[in-house]
């Protein structure tokens, strides 16, 4: 009876911090978009929710990450105001989903992986949006729009990668329990002595 109250308390208290977790970085994303729709310096605001959607990509599973990398771009384009909404949705909902399956099976997350994956991630967007949004509307001034908007923006998203990294490798590590994490972690082995089986 008592290891049942234990057990009952302990998926109770995994529960809560799953919550907790999931709060904080819908309070992240949300203070992120107003810092997009009220940049500070004025005509620059780099896209530090494309960061934000990719770093939770690599801790959380495929399908949260792609509900919330979807959540992130119709943030983004609807902060942007220039993008049809969706657009960045889309892109992120095919990203997100990936660089978690990246992160279970063949990469270990850290900065620098996430650094990479990150600015592909970035590098790949930012030429859509060039070349959808800017050059075939805009023509041969679409180079203004490149080096006033488009780089500044999309390379903004590349050089907060790190910092907001950190940021979210400490909710993970706050908000999740060692017992959750040894049951990842071995669930993840499982998972990777099944796939090299089926190889």
């Amino acid at each position: 009876m008592k290891k049942i109250m234990g057990s009952k308390a302990r998926s109770r208290r995994m529960m809560l911090r799953g919550f907790l977790r999931w709060l904080l970085y819908a309070a992240v994303l949300l203070l992120f978009y107003l810092f997009e729709c009220n940049p500070i310096i004025r005509g620059y605001c780099p896209l530090l929710i494309i960061p934000l959607a990719t770093a939770v990509a690599m801790y959380e599973g495929d399908l949260a990450a792609g509900v919330f990398g979807t959540f992130c771009g119709l943030m983004l384009d609807m902060a942007n105001g220039v993008t049809v909404v969706g657009f960045s949705a889309i892109w992120l909902l095919c990203a997100c989903p990936f660089i978690s399956l990246l992160a279970r099976f063949w990469i270990k997350a850290t900065f620098i992986s996430h650094f990479i994956v990150n600015a592909a991630v970035v590098v790949i967007m930012g030429m859509m949006d060039f070349l959808f949004l800017h050059w075939m509307w805009e023509g041969a001034e679409s180079v203004i729009s490149l080096t006033g908007v488009v780089l500044p923006s999309y390379g903004g998203a590349i050089l907060f990668s790190v910092p907001i990294y950190f940021l979210v490798t400490f909710i993970v590590n706050k908000l999740r329990t060692k017992e959750q994490r040894r049951l990842e972690e071995s669930a993840q082995s499982a998972e990777e002595a099944e796939y090299k089986e089926k190889d």
